[in-house]
């Protein structure tokens, strides 16, 4: 599986707390996670920074050879001690207070592929056909709309669209979405924070995808895409391309 990322600040941010990071072992052992940091420039970066270290270093740790029994609870004591970490530093710092950050990725080990999810950044799967949202959205208006109390139409255009309802670090316990991806022949994967899909729907983004045939190329066309429909955030996006 060829793997590509990219992070940009965007049109509008003076600094980026998004931040990624992609780990491989070999062809059926690899991480590819997104954070994006809440919380002022400060304690956001520190949020995201800090997540991805303990990814980091949860996989390095990992042997394929001798795995957990059970990734998913692998992946949720991950997070949930980098969650502890950023918790205990926000309430030590009055810089950091408030700090948090989204936590999006997969992590593939002997074959299998597993995702979790904080936050409003998202996975998708894609073919030449189609793409499918994977992850599910932890923000106010997604509550509402999965109520049935606003509209698709509404909610793209409410005001507190962009107000978290769970993230990492801003409570002493975090919430994790966890599951298993299986995917077909033809499929890809596809990771970015809210600042690509806010400015790309989903039929742009697959369009935008099939415009050009390299995992590089398709990469390049989404930011610039994203960048040219206002960037009003930072970017992030990796993809996984079989």
């Amino acid at each position: 599986m060829k793997i590509i990322a990219k992070t940009d600040i965007g049109c509008v941010r003076s600094t980026n707390e998004d931040t990624y990071t992609i780990k491989i072992k070999d062809n059926n052992n690899f991480l590819a996670f997104t954070c994006d940091g809440m919380g002022g420039h400060l304690g956001g970066a520190f949020a995201a920074n800090k997540t991805v270290e303990f990814l980091n270093q949860g996989f390095e740790q990992l042997d394929p050879k001798n795995p957990p029994k059970n990734i998913g609870v692998w992946l949720f004591e991950t997070l949930q001690n980098a969650n502890t970490f950023v918790y205990e530093e926000s309430l030590k710092d009055e810089n950091l207070k408030g700090m948090g950050t989204t936590v999006t990725g997969v992590v593939m080990i002997n074959k299998e592929i597993f995702y979790a999810h904080i936050g409003d950044s998202r996975i998708y799967l894609y073919d030449d056909n189609s793409i499918e949202q994977v992850t599910t959205d932890h923000t106010y208006v997604n509550t509402l709309l999965l109520n049935g109390l606003i509209s698709y139409k509404s909610a793209a255009k409410h005001p507190k669209r962009h107000v978290l309802t769970n993230a990492l670090g801003i409570k002493r316990n975090v919430s994790v979405d966890i599951g298993q991806i299986k995917l077909n022949e033809k499929e890809n994967i596809l990771i970015c924070t809210d600042g690509l899909h806010t400015m790309l729907d989903n039929r742009k983004i697959l369009k935008t995808i099939l415009e050009v045939d390299s995992t590089e190329e398709r990469v390049d066309n989404l930011l610039n895409k994203a960048l040219n429909a206002g960037g009003t955030d930072n970017i992030t996006l990796i993809l996984l391309e079989q």
